[in-house]
This record gives structure tokens, C-alpha cells and sequence, in this order.
């Protein structure tokens, strides 16, 4: 059996997913397998897909699945693949993204070294238009970790910066092990941030690494979701944090939520300031909404004085 369960959650990736299976193709690390999920593609991504598996007979697949219906949610095939792995260790490999030809090698090296180390990740560039236009060093930083150089971090420090800032930027660039039991499924509902629930979950109680290396490289694009979340209303994003704040019972950040809410959503969403769903949906009591109106009055009086 493999060591690693590489998943590729394919759909409408036609431009990149051929530079996506070069990269695994290219890995140094080579005891691996492949589970493929293709969410019903509109394109030519599963034609594509297929080809390349004739011209590499190499390429381990154990399961190449194609939906029949749409999921409507990446995530879905991140949960499937999961469910349907069985080594120790699994990698989801967006279909978007690429790698260093050893990522992998460097990453479960890590994970093998320490067996108390659930998840490993390294740093990554975005890429746009086939150009480095930044890199995650920003998100990670305070980590202070030497360049290629990796540390075993425990999980408070994760839990400390969630759920508005978290170290990972991109599913990507994580190598994680297989936890013995069934995920929750509730941990893969969310829309846009499903990623940070399933590192969160699996960080509960071990500790996790940083190498700082960017093997990874992050594509941003029309349909990525860091361009939605560019050009969208961001609401929905705050009413999966809620829910991520109630599920890992951290009731102590609720002040630090509508804070977040009312400088990042509000401020540049003005008409919506009547607007408490999200506040209501990490707590429906009465006080949280007067909480909310008293910083909203006490924020708007701050930049009124900065005038």
C-alpha cells in the first residue's frame, strides 16, 4: 500500500490541471497514489485528465471518480477523497495549483519524523498570469522560523490567530495524516471556509509544522476563490466564521468577531449596518445586538474625530 493519498478535486480547470499532474508526475517522493474526483466539469478538464493517464502509465490512480451531478462545493470532493483514502497520509492537490518536484519529500519527511505532528505545510507564491506576484511569508512570519528551516508548533499557537488570520493561506501546501475516525460532515459545509474547519479539526489536540519553503505555488485567477472573494460581498464568510466560533467553542472571541465585522464588512458595506445576521448566528440573545450597535456608534464617532 502507498504512504501517501494524493486527492484532485477536479472541476472547470482545463488551463492548469495539466501543469498540475506534471508536478505530481514530477515528484521526488514517489510512494503515492492518486484519487481523482471531477465535480461534472463544463470543460475539457476529464479529457485532459485521461490523456495525460495514457501518455504516464506510471501514475498511480486508484480511483478516478466523475460526478454525475455538480456537488456544488469543492470541498465535497475534498471530504470524499478523504473518506476514500487509505494510507497514512493525504495531500488534497487543487487542480489550479502546482509544486516543487519535492514538496512531497520534504513534507512527509517531517510528518515521519514526528509522530505527534498532524499536519505539515510550507510556504507558498501566488501566482497570477504565470507570474510570482507575492508570496505567504506575511501570514507566517511571526512563526519566525529560518528560511528552509521547519519547527513543530503547538496548536495554541494556530487556535490563537483563528479564525480571521490563519497561517495556511492554501490547501495546497498542506501534507496531513489521516485521522482514525470519520471527519464530521459538518466540517466540510461551508462554501469558502471548509479548509480552515478541517485544519482546525484535526489540530484539537496535536501539533502541527512550518517549512519555511515556498514549494507551493497558488494560483489566483478568474474562478479561484480568492478572486470571488475580491469581487463579492463577504457576508457569507463572516457567517462561516460565526459558525466556526460556535463549533470549536471559542465564545471568547464574540467581541473580537463584531469588531472584525464592523471594520472589515460594514465599514465598506454601509447600507447593510442594520445587518446582524452574522452577529445573530454565533448568538441570538439581545445583548450580542446591543453589543454590536454600541461598537458600530463608538466606530463611526472614531472616524467621524479622525476627520
Amino acid at each position: 500500500m502507498a504512504k501517501v493519498t494524493i486527492v484532485l478535486p477536479s472541476y472547470n480547470h482545463q488551463d492548469f490541471i495539466n501543469d498540475r499532474l506534471e508536478s505530481i508526475s514530477k515528484q521526488t517522493y514517489t510512494d503515492w497514489e492518486v484519487i481523482i474526483i471531477d465535480d461534472k466539469s463544463t470543460d475539457n478538464s476529464c479529457e485532459i485528465i485521461v490523456d495525460f493517464l495514457k501518455k504516464h502509465p506510471h501514475f498511480n490512480v486508484k480511483h478516478f471518480i466523475t460526478n454525475k451531478e455538480n456537488s456544488g462545493s469543492g470541498y465535497k470532493s475534498w471530504q470524499k477523497g478523504i473518506e476514500l483514502a487509505e494510507t497514512e497520509y493525504v495531500w488534497i492537490a487543487e487542480t489550479d495549483d502546482f509544486c516543487e518536484p519535492e514538496f512531497l519529500e520534504n513534507l512527509v519527511a517531517i510528518l515521519e519524523h514526528s509522530q505527534e505532528t498532524v499536519l505539515a505545510f510550507c510556504g507558498s507564491n501566488y501566482i497570477e498570469n504565470n507570474k510570482i506576484i507575492y508570496n505567504s511569508e506575511n501570514r507566517t512570519q511571526e512563526l519566525a522560523i529560518k528560511k528552509d528551516k521547519y519547527r513543530i508548533i503547538d496548536n495554541s499557537v494556530f487556535f490563537n490567530r483563528m479564525p480571521f488570520n490563519t497561517f495556511i493561506t492554501n490547501g495546497s501546501s498542506v501534507v496531513f495524516r489521516k485521522p482514525k475516525c470519520i471527519i464530521p460532515s459538518e466540517i466540510f459545509n461551508n462554501r469558502l471556509c471548509s479548509d480552515i474547519f478541517l485544519w482546525s479539526y484535526l489540530l484539537q489536540n496535536n501539533s502541527f509544522a512550518f517549512l519555511n519553503k515556498n514549494l507551493n505555488f497558488f494560483r489566483r485567477h478568474e474562478g479561484s476563490t480568492s478572486s470571488f472573494l475580491q469581487k463579492n460581498k463577504l457576508e457569507t464568510v463572516y457567517h462561516e466564521k460565526a459558525k466556526y466560533l460556535n463549533y470549536f467553542k471559542q465564545t471568547g472571541k464574540y467581541k473580537y468577531f463584531i469588531d472584525h465585522y464592523i471594520r472589515y464588512y460594514i465599514w465598506t458595506h454601509k447600507k447593510d449596518f442594520l445587518n446582524t445576521s452574522s452577529i445573530q448566528s454565533i448568538q441570538s440573545e439581545e445583548n450580542l445586538r446591543r453589543l454590536y450597535f454600541y461598537k458600530l456608534i463608538q466606530y463611526f464617532i472614531s472616524k467621524l474625530l479622525q476627520k
